[in-house]
């Protein structure tokens, strides 16, 4: 195994033993996923099964499943997956079928999916193209992705310093380090990018797999003072911390004549 592949597991197992552990605990770890949060995320699902169609959602990296239980009633059929089986086991009733796989081999047929949602997902992961290359095999045409809640590394860079002191006193490596079999090392490899995804760099990586892709960067969701502050507005690269993806799988099909 060459080390791009060792790496790449590394990260993958590293998530597995994270959410696994904290699993029927993990939103009270969390401490963000209230009741406020599952209304924005389903007037985002709202807009989405709107335009690209209310057939199936897929959540990747599901969790607890805020997505899919914020998406009831919204799409015939909801699939909840996640890497942990733990903590798709001990999720309660969130979506028609759960399932253990990793996001860069999906279980799940070509053209078959009108939405994939990814919600804090894109900052655990080592190689956020083999994702992408997943989500556009399975969209069907017209299909759209959206990804959401994960650090823009434009918005690290500038805010480095605060942003390290925010961290000491939130103190969200010590709660998971505190849970039985989950060490420093493991927290590190499972927030592998808790310094910021690259927007730009993951919006070629969308073009390269035929997705149409739009950007913008937020603040929404991250505590109570900063929905006050800041509210839902779009803001400019670097001025908010929240990276938004929305990209569509082009409909290139013919029309019938």
């Amino acid at each position: 195994m060459n080390s791009y592949a060792f790496m790449a597991e590394e990260v993958k197992a590293a998530n597995r033993r994270l959410y696994d552990a904290v699993a029927g605990d993990y939103e009270r770890i969390d401490g963000r996923r209230g009741d406020a949060l599952v209304a924005w995320i389903r007037h985002r699902l709202t807009r989405l099964a709107i335009d690209a169609g209310n057939g199936l959602l897929l959540d990747l990296g599901s969790g607890s499943g805020v997505v899919t239980r914020a998406a009831k009633g919204l799409f015939q059929r909801t699939i909840a997956m996640d890497i942990s089986p733990r903590i798709l086991a001990t999720a309660g009733p969130i979506a028609d079928w759960r399932i253990a796989a990793d996001t860069d081999r999906l279980p799940i047929a070509s053209d078959t999916v009108d939405v994939v949602s990814c919600f804090a997902v894109l900052h655990h992961l080592y190689d956020t193209g083999s994702l992408l290359r997943e989500v556009a095999r399975v969209l069907r045409p017209g299909g759209m992705f959206w990804s959401d809640h994960d650090m823009d590394a434009a918005f690290f860079r500038r805010f480095r310093w605060p942003l390290k002191g925010y961290r000491a006193l939130r103190g969200a490596d010590r709660h998971y380090e505190g849970v039985a079999g989950i060490d420093a090392r493991t927290y590190e490899l499972a927030e592998f990018r808790e310094n910021g995804v690259d927007g730009d760099f993951v919006t070629r990586q969308c073009h390269s797999v035929g997705l149409t892709p739009r950007t913008d960067f937020h603040w929404y969701g991250l505590t109570g003072i900063t929905n006050l502050l800041f509210g839902q507005r779009e803001r400019a690269r670097g001025w908010a911390p929240l990276l938004r993806i929305v990209a569509t799988k082009p409909d290139t099909r013919l029309p019938v004549s």
